[in-house]
């Protein structure tokens, strides 16, 4: 199949990516509980001292949304358009660690990978992030795979690695594993020249001083942050997450066809002795390995791991040279994504409704006054009322007497309010319910 050059192979898979963003941005449901809590935090009122850990990347992002408008597809079209960079992003390792060719198919595969596509059009940090990452491991490869040692242009790997960072800060593991891994595996080329890797690493470092300043301010500490982060989201148990990426059904957790390219891709290694195939798999296990063990498990949360492996299993699965079957396959996985974004983003407007109908109810009470509400589900509330919540089961002390006052029960977010009027020696007057069981009071 001539006609499939590699510049066709990379547009098909930009194209079919932006497709499904374009429809998740359209039909996008309202918010979820991240995606409420960075817009709060990008509209400047965040509950007191909490929720430092939400990246200061995505912050900026949310924060271009509401210049846009602030309506929710507004919110979410900055990350659906950076969130594209993903499948440019696995083109670059593949050709860096194997050849252009490579890269071309490795960006349709990763275009049909259900679960980064169905996040394309989220106002989350986790897709950008990836995709500066994997920028930054291909300028790694790309340099230090030469045998005259690594060019100035290794440099480039730091600003990546720095977004990637400020927009995610689980990524700083992965990266500290991508940059040790690669002096590692290329000890001898760094050798050679080690001015690049210094300036590399000096450049990286300074790029990373806002943050350490202001983690200093906050906390007390440079690594304050991040040590609260850390510790979110929760795990049950040392190892939770490393539990469900290698015991869930893979089809389910990393895609159709992706799923399969990373286990041939791990079968593939076996045969080779190249180091760049190796280190590739070395930073995606790391990253499985380290995230598995601190943090419960999400695919959200292992992007790079998937992009990583998906492209080894592309390059191995090359070999066979079969590209009708290959076409056939990833446009498949494709147009199953495009009908599962209309089906997810349908079902998730439908199951959160209840909260923006209660949001409105709580707003048109309030009439204009500050408000505060006592609920289970804080973000979206907080966002769509514009009052302070209060998570009710953390609630030790009266809300302010000066703001309108609401309990607000939502059908997934169910609360006992006679302990909350009890405690606080308050009445409640309902004022607004529906049939999925949301129901509105007034505090008095």
């Amino acid at each position: 199949m001539a006609w499939l050059t590699t510049p066709r192979l990379v547009a098909a898979a930009l194209a079919a990516w932006l497709t499904v963003a374009a429809i998740g941005v359209a039909l996008g449901p309202p918010l979820g509980h991240d995606e409420a809590a960075f817009a709060i935090v990008a509209r400047g009122d965040p509950p007191p001292g909490a929720w430092l850990y939400r990246s200061d990347g995505t912050v900026v992002l949310a924060r271009l949304g509401l210049a846009l408008g602030g309506a929710d597809w507004q919110l979410r079209l900055p990350d659906a358009v950076l969130g594209a960079a993903i499948v440019l992003a696995a083109f670059a390792v593949g050709r860096a660690a194997f050849s252009a060719r490579t890269g071309g198919w490795a960006a349709l595969v990763v275009a049909g990978a259900h679960p980064m596509a169905l996040r394309s059009a989220q106002l989350l940090g986790d897709l950008p992030a990836a995709a500066a990452l994997l920028g930054g491991i291909a300028v790694l490869v790309g340099e230090l795979e030469r045998a005259s040692g690594p060019r100035w242009q290794l440099i480039a790997a730091a600003p990546l690695f720095a977004a990637a960072f400020y927009l995610r800060y689980a990524s700083a593991p992965v990266i500290a594993i991508a940059l040790i891994g690669a002096g590692v595996v290329w000890w001898r080329a760094v050798a050679v020249r080690p001015l690049p890797a210094l300036a590399t690493l000096g450049l990286l470092a300074a790029l990373l001083v806002p943050h350490l300043v202001r983690s200093a301010i906050a906390t007390g500490s440079p690594l304050g942050i991040l040590a609260i982060s850390a510790g979110v989201p929760r795990r049950a148990y040392v190892g939770d997450g490393l539990i469900l990426y290698l015991m869930s059904n893979p089809l389910q957790l990393y895609g159709a066809l992706v799923a399969p390219a990373m286990l041939v891709g791990v079968v593939g290694l076996i045969q080779t002795r190249r180091r760049a195939p190796w280190y590739l798999a070395a930073v995606a296990l790391g990253q499985l390995v380290v995230l598995g063990l601190h943090n419960h498990g999400q695919s959200r949360y292992v992007f790079v791991a998937t992009a990583l492996l998906a492209v080894i299993g592309v390059d191995t699965a090359s070999r066979i040279g079969r590209s009708g079957v290959a076409l056939a396959a990833v446009s498949a996985a494709w147009l199953g994504t495009a009908v599962a974004q209309v089906v997810v983003c349908r079902g998730t407007a439908s199951s959160r409704a209840p909260v923006v109908r209660v949001a409105d109810a709580v707003h048109a009470d309030a009439a204009g006054r500050r408000c505060a509400a006592v609920a289970a589900a804080v973000p979206q509330l907080a966002w769509y009322s514009g009052c302070q919540v209060y998570l009710w089961r953390l609630l030790d002390a009266p809300m302010p007497a000066d703001r309108a006052r609401y309990a607000v029960t939502l059908p997934h977010g169910a609360i006992d309010l006679a302990p909350v009027l009890a405690v606080h020696h308050l009445r409640a007057a309902p004022v607004a319910s529906d049939r999925s069981g949301a129901q509105v009071w007034r505090l008095e």
